[in-house]
């Protein structure tokens, strides 16, 4: 049997696995992709790529644009509604194109294609960067070993295995996944929530439709609940109708049966229906109770399950590998101690928990407001805070006295502190205007303010002695800030800066100056990659003695 050795295994081509590959495969980090299905889905399941998933993910160079390219809606075109019929009057409604405008909070837009058209240009992306991606292979067994995760990989087709030894694996294999079982993970919370049945259609609903954008409607009717929206593919939509199991069957839902429904949702009788396809699936709430063990970690729907009511599920999958992504490309390069891999679950897990909470309130308030008993009210927090505005906190971190605790901030009204995203503000860089987020993505950068200079020159060392790729932005010498926000979200003054992370989270921040600017920075910027600051102190007086 051959043996092949690479940094990174991924299981599992969805959301999070060729967001895996894409992001590991950019940084430079050789990994190989395996899925045992042929191909990527080819049912529009998830729904849109939020601004904060396409701020993790524009830093690749076109994808952003391709992910857009893909969908038939614009960028924020995008109507939720809540009614009895799609061609009844709203009972509410909850988002219009004009609504989407977030300019002051995310240099990004919503993209609203579907997960049929995500998939494959996270794929074309991920194979041009040169990861390995490999269809209709599944992962017979593992072990891991003190070197790594030894993978027997089996071809569906010819049966034939073969063995590869990676540094580390991500188990991306989804909500029936079962690499978690073999580390002894538990699955906690509420559970199961309610069954539904996908239909997939095609009708002429040009005349139907007010809006060529993407439509989205929670549908409250005395004779049925479920959910309508729109496929990028013209004229195909899909509906989602809730069933109790105990009762009825997929055998139930025969053709015509299924015509009659996607009528009624649509509020039109008469309509000429064809059915594509039809499939039954589970709504659930569900939390590993840890996101990693040993050299595997859990990532996407292996390790939460969101209902898929607000798209927070999909965004929580592919969030998890970007922040995987960079942590393991810097741990392989030996630019970082292992040790920082320890905060991928201390960070990822309790974001998943209030994805979790804001997605269950979402399906009550929704489509069956006398379902309160499904809420989890600690969890819940306003949409927008849940999606762009949760926090980290790991030792990874430097905390300092603004952290109060919360689990979110209102990206309207940054802090600053450690452990929250950097607040978007538009810069000027020559005669160019770019948000600040524009200089974020790819290595740790360090913003200092016009009187920071001796911040900057402590960077400058800093990074050139640890290896580690540390870049700068000094406030009035790179970048200009014509309205003088940045400096006051980032709660520093003139001498102050602060350390971004590349996955745009701040991990270090000094409102002013410091007595001694380059050993406060290194113990740091030590400290964020997983190293012992008491090392980088002994590091940092040899390095001084050598110079001398």
């Amino acid at each position: 049997m051959s043996v092949e050795r690479v940094p990174v295994l991924i299981v599992g081509a969805g959301y999070a696995g060729l967001s895996a590959a894409t992001l590991l495969a950019w940084r430079g980090v050789p990994c190989i992709l395996v899925e045992r299905r042929a191909s990527t889905s080819r049912l529009p399941k998830a729904h849109g790529v939020n601004r904060r998933t396409m701020e993790l993910l524009r830093v690749v160079e076109g994808l952003e644009d391709a992910l857009f390219a893909s969908s038939r809606a614009g960028a924020n075109e995008s109507t939720l509604v809540i009614a009895e019929t799609v061609t009844s009057p709203p009972i509410e409604t909850l988002i219009t194109k004009n609504s989407l405008d977030a300019t002051r909070i995310s240099p990004s837009k919503v993209c609203t294609a579907g997960q049929d058209r995500v998939e494959p240009v996270l794929l074309r992306f991920a194979r041009e960067k040169g990861a390995d991606v490999r269809f209709s292979t599944a992962l017979a067994r593992f072990s891991q070993r003190d070197d790594g995760v030894e993978a027997i990989l089996r071809d569906e087709a010819s049966g034939q295995e073969t063995t590869v030894v990676a540094d580390y694996m991500i188990a991306a294999d989804g909500a029936g996944g079962t690499i978690r079982h073999a580390g002894g993970v538990k699955m906690d919370g509420p559970g199961f929530i309610a069954d539904a049945m996908a239909v997939l259609f095609e009708a002429d609903l040009s005349a139907i439709l007010p809006t060529d954008g993407f439509m989205l409607y929670y549908l409250r009717n005395a004779a049925f609940s479920g959910a309508f929206v729109t496929c990028d593919e013209p004229n195909h939509a899909l509906i989602n109708v809730d069933y109790d199991s105990s009762r009825e069957g997929e055998s139930d839902f025969d053709e015509e049966r299924c015509k009659d429904f996607v009528r009624r949702f649509l509020g039109v009788r008469d309509l000429a229906v064809k059915i594509l396809d039809v499939r039954p699936w589970q709504m659930a709430a569900l939390l590993a109770d840890r996101m990693s063990f040993g050299r595997v970690f859990l990532a996407g729907d292996c390790a939460h399950i969101v209902p898929p009511v607000g798209g927070l599920g999909g965004q929580t999958a592919i969030q998890d590998s970007a922040d995987l992504a960079w942590k393991l490309a810097l741990v392989v390069k030996g630019q970082a101690a292992t040790s920082l891999l320890d905060s991928y679950s201390v960070e990822r897990r309790p974001v998943a928990r209030i994805a979790i909470g804001r997605a269950l309130a979402n399906y009550v308030e929704r489509m069956l407001p006398d379902r309160q008993d499904l809420r989890i009210r600690e969890d819940e927090y306003g949409l927008v805070e849940t999606a762009i505005g949760y926090r980290y906190r790991s030792d990874v971190i430097v905390a300092d006295e603004a952290d109060d605790g919360a689990p979110v901030e209102d990206p309207l009204r940054p802090s600053g502190a450690p452990g929250t995203r950097l607040a978007h503000v538009w810069l000027r860089r020559g005669e160019e205007t770019i948000s600040s987020h524009d200089l974020i993505g790819r290595d740790f950068m360090l913003f200092a303010g016009p009187n920071g200079g001796d911040w900057i020159e402590a960077a400058q060392r800093v990074g050139l002695r640890s290896g580690t790729p540390l870049s700068v932005c000094r406030l009035g010498f790179d970048v200009d800030d014509p309205e003088g926000l940045f400096l006051p979200r980032l709660g520093v003054s003139p001498e102050g800066a602060l350390l971004v992370r590349p996955d745009g989270f701040i991990c270090w921040r000094s409102r002013g100056r410091s007595s001694d600017a380059l050993a406060t920075l290194d113990a740091s910027f030590a400290r964020v990659r997983g190293f012992d600051t008491r090392q980088s102190s002994d590091s940092l007086k040899a390095t001084l003695v050598d110079a001398s």
